[in-house]
C-alpha cells in the first residue's frame, strides 16, 4: 500500500510541474506576441522585497524585487522594475505608459 501510495504522489506532483511548465510558456509566449500598449497613467505604489538567496556557500545574501503599481484608467498594472527605476518612481507621477504585456517599456511623466 505505502509503495502505491508513493506511486501516486510522484504522479501528481510530476503532473502539477508540467501544468506549471505549460503555463510558464503560455505566458512567455503571450508576453513575446503582446503588441506594445500605450496610457495615460498614475504611480499609485511602489514595493520593495527582499528576498534571502543562498548559493553554494552556506551564508544567504539579499535580493530586492522591486515592484511598481500604476493605475490606468480604472485598471492595476504591477511591474517588476530595476533599483534605478524604482527610485525615479514617486507615487502621484502621472504620466504616459508604455508597456508590452507583463513587461515595462517606459513611463514618461507629463
Amino acid at each position: 500500500m505505502d509503495e502505491w501510495f508513493g506511486y501516486i504522489v510522484n504522479i501528481v506532483f510530476a503532473l502539477f510541474m508540467a501544468v506549471v511548465g505549460v503555463l510558464i510558456l503560455v505566458r512567455i509566449i503571450k508576453n513575446s506576441l503582446a503588441k506594445v500598449k500605450q496610457a495615460q497613467a498614475v504611480v499609485i505604489d511602489k514595493q520593495c522585497f527582499q528576498k534571502p538567496i543562498s548559493g553554494k556557500s552556506s551564508t544567504a545574501f539579499p535580493k530586492n524585487t522591486y515592484i511598481v503599481t500604476f493605475l490606468c484608467g480604472n485598471k492595476k498594472k504591477h511591474f517588476e522594475v530595476s533599483e534605478f527605476s524604482y527610485n525615479g518612481y514617486r507615487v502621484n507621477e502621472k504620466g504616459i505608459l508604455k508597456y508590452k504585456g507583463t513587461r515595462l517599456i517606459d513611463f514618461v511623466n507629463r
